[in-house]
């Protein structure tokens, strides 16, 4: 038997053995990760904060400011980018705290006014029904139909009573355990007021933690993997900055057409079903259903009639954000065909629910041109690219534009780069380094 073989053999084995290992201690790992999760917790809030404010900083303090950078006065020079990123921060809570004040309050008088009238619109909902089905369809639908009941759920649920009940099921587990309760509450609070504290901190001392992650890459990884992490870094950058502002952005004009829209036609609820209608419009593909189809249920027990002219409604405005409003606030960034898109959501959503279904989408653009790029690498090493041309645009769904990135503006990137050529003997072009 051959060394390569044996080896071959040997990793088999201890891979095995690792796998057989991890399945049986799957319950530990688990629980460690979830530990390390909940330490780490403040950690990611304020990531996540500091990547939303991170782009309002940028532009005030690279574009509306940057003026102060050239003053004469050292103290303005200085205060150039704690005043931007102070500003950043007054904006965003600040439109944050303004929205939550105009609109939560009529979210609640409206959400109370259907509470108050739902059961009523029931019953004029059920009689409608009985007679249509009587005299159009030739049907007699008993009181236990099941539709009936599914009407009859949604009113405990909009009215409270499954609501209350809900309430008094937790009031009765929990009531003993009313200090592990608030502990739990306060841990939160913390995690949230102290994520807000460490994204400061984050973006106060962007470029000094950027450099010293770039130090640590070079330092401890091979010459020949740094140009890929480089690459794979700035294109989930690019990818996630994109495509997250640009879902929300897309979203917020959602809703406000939506709300407009409602509000020209006399809708019933337009605030309230606008918001839904905004809020679920985050999640790509399925997010229009989410919000559509609870809306419509609701209106259809409100006003049949109105229900049916605001699901055409919903699917024009739709259509409308799909091949107009979509691609002027998004472009073509994401560069993945809706069939990946559908894919990465389904997959997203059912490892992580709503966040995976929100997150997958620019992850799984991130592998789409990462293994594009491979491929493309390993059929022109094979002299085979040139036979495939280019790709076929004759399908009723297109793909989008596949993004790529120049890196030979990247000092760093070229400086590795002409290393690792010269200590493998090779010489650099810049033409073979796009094999897109």
């Amino acid at each position: 038997m051959s060394k390569k073989k044996f080896r071959q053999i040997l990793l088999l084995i201890a891979l095995g053995i690792l796998i057989q290992y991890v399945v049986g201690s799957f319950a530990i790992i688990w629980g460690a990760i979830q530990t390390v999760f909940k330490v780490a917790m403040p950690f990611i809030i304020g990531f996540s904060i500091a990547f939303l404010i991170n782009k309002p900083y940028v532009f005030l303090a690279d574009k509306a400011f940057k003026n102060l950078e050239n003053s004469k006065f050292a103290f303005f020079r200085k205060f150039r980018k704690p005043f931007s990123l102070f500003l950043a921060y007054v904006i965003i809570f600040g439109i944050i705290a303004f929205l939550i004040g105009i609109i939560i309050p009529q979210l609640i008088t409206s959400f109370n006014k259907l509470a108050e009238n739902f059961s009523s619109y029931a019953d004029k909902f059920k009689q409608w029904l009985l007679e249509t089905s009587e005299k159009w369809l030739h049907i007699q639908l008993k009181q236990d139909n099941d539709v009936f009941t599914m009407v009859n759920n949604l009113v405990k649920i909009i009215t409270g009573e499954e609501l209350q009940r809900y309430f008094t099921n937790l009031a009765n587990t929990f009531g003993p355990n009313i200090f592990d309760t608030a502990m739990e509450f306060t841990a939160s609070l913390y995690n949230v007021v102290m994520g807000i504290v460490i994204s400061v901190y984050f973006l106060g001392c962007k470029e000094k933690l950027l450099f010293q992650t770039k130090k640590l890459t070079v330092a401890f990884l091979p010459d020949r993997m740094l140009p890929k992490v480089f690459e794979i870094a700035e294109l989930t950058n690019k990818m996630f900055v994109r495509y997250i502002y640009g879902r929300i952005i897309d979203s917020m004009i959602i809703g406000m057409l939506c709300f407009v829209g409602m509000s020209l036609l006399q809708f019933d609820y337009a605030l309230l079903i606008s918001v839904v209608v905004g809020i679920t419009n985050v999640i790509p593909m399925f997010g229009p259903f989410i919000g559509a189809i609870p809306s419509i249920l609701i209106l259809l027990i409100v006003n049949p009639l109105e229900a049916l002219w605001f699901g055409l409604f919903v699917f024009t405005l739709q259509q409308i954000d799909g091949n107009i409003i979509g691609p002027k606030v998004m472009g073509n960034s994401i560069g993945i065909s809706g069939f990946w898109i559908m894919v990465s959501v389904i997959i997203g959503g059912g490892l992580f629910s709503i966040v995976g279904m929100f997150l997958a989408v620019p992850m799984f653009a991130v592998f789409y041109v990462l293994f594009g790029n491979i491929v493309n690498l390993r059929l022109k090493e094979k002299n085979h690219l040139q036979q495939f041309g280019e790709s076929p645009d004759s399908d009723i769904i297109t793909d989008a534009e596949k993004p790529t990135i120049n890196f030979n503006d990247i000092k760093l990137y070229k400086t590795l780069r002409d290393n690792v050529l010269h200590h493998s003997g090779k010489k650099s072009n810049d033409d073979e380094d796009d094999f897109n």
